[in-house]
């Protein structure tokens, strides 16, 4: 069963935790909170049953809202700031008993030089590992599109591979705007069960740079160039099996509307479980004993 959540980059103001309350969350993903906040997170998560996860950073108690994270440079001590933070985001979540930890991997920042890179690649994820298996905290590496060097379906299957203890959290938007051949659905089927959650929006390659996250909303069609999320979510849901869909859009959006979404996404889910439940899920069955199972499932 994949539980639905949402992000609070849903927020305009971050304190305002209750208004997620109009999605039915059955989880909350928290990202870039200050120390200060996490008796309110507390709090909210033990008055609502709503389950945490983290989003790399959490705490965060610098006085802007962290605007680089750069795991793998370019600039001297990038990485070191970078595992950091993540450091502190895994021991959070270990307090919290979050549902897992999201770290966006590689850094997004050129210049792309491919002298070192495989070497911070695998620094990073060693240290990664190392710390989901310390803390026993899933710990989930998010796929972004700018870096070359790491961005495709196949480059992060590479990355993952000998490192069981890492997850993946597949967004969404970002495989959308890779574009044929390199959509979600090409990240699924070559990441299969180590993808253990979803950012869930909807975007165009024309509207991304205006617009940024949107909220995903069953009428927008794939013809206007959105993904067509009914379309491609049972085949996900079927290769992956991901523990949570993370709703990740931004503030522009009302009660009636977060509502109508909250409940499409939730009956979408409905749908693949009940196929499953039915015994038509063989394909998927057969990824599982392919790719095998990680420690936390």
């Amino acid at each position: 069963m994949t539980l639905l959540g949402v992000s609070t980059s849903a927020l305009a103001d971050p304190d305002a935790l209750d208004r997620l309350s109009h999605f039915e969350p059955d989880v909350v993903e928290f990202y870039n909170y200050p120390a200060g906040s996490l008796p309110a997170i507390t709090d909210f998560c033990r008055r609502t049953g709503v389950r945490p996860a983290l989003h790399t950073p959490v705490p965060y108690d610098g006085p802007q809202p962290l605007r680089r994270f750069a795991p793998t440079g370019p600039e001297p001590g990038d990485a070191e700031e970078a595992l950091r933070l993540v450091t502190e985001t895994v021991r959070c979540a270990a307090r919290l008993d979050a549902v897992h930890v999201v770290v966006h991997f590689p850094s997004p920042y050129p210049p792309f030089r491919p002298e070192g890179f495989a070497a911070a690649r695998d620094g990073f994820l060693d240290s990664l590992a190392g710390l989901a298996r310390t803390h026993g905290v899933p710990v989930l590496i998010e796929n972004l599109s700018p870096n070359p060097l790491l961005r495709t379906p196949e480059q992060y299957r590479a990355a993952l591979d000998g490192r069981p203890e890492l997850g993946f959290c597949l967004d969404l938007g970002h495989a959308h705007l890779l574009g044929p051949p390199h959509g979600p659905v090409r990240f699924a089927r070559h990441l299969g069960r180590s993808i253990r959650s979803m950012h869930v929006y909807n975007t165009t390659a024309d509207r991304y740079p205006v617009h940024g996250h949107e909220l995903a909303r069953p009428e927008q069609r794939p013809h206007d160039g959105y993904l067509d999320l009914p379309a491609v979510l049972p085949e996900l849901l079927a290769r992956a099996s991901p523990a949570v869909l993370v709703l990740e859009h931004g503030p522009r959006w009302d009660e009636e509307t977060a509502a109508r979404t909250g409940a499409w996404l939730r009956g979408l889910l409905a749908d693949h479980d009940a196929r499953v439940g039915s015994g038509t899920a063989s394909a998927h069955d057969q990824d599982l004993d392919r790719r095998g199972r990680h420690p936390w499932q």
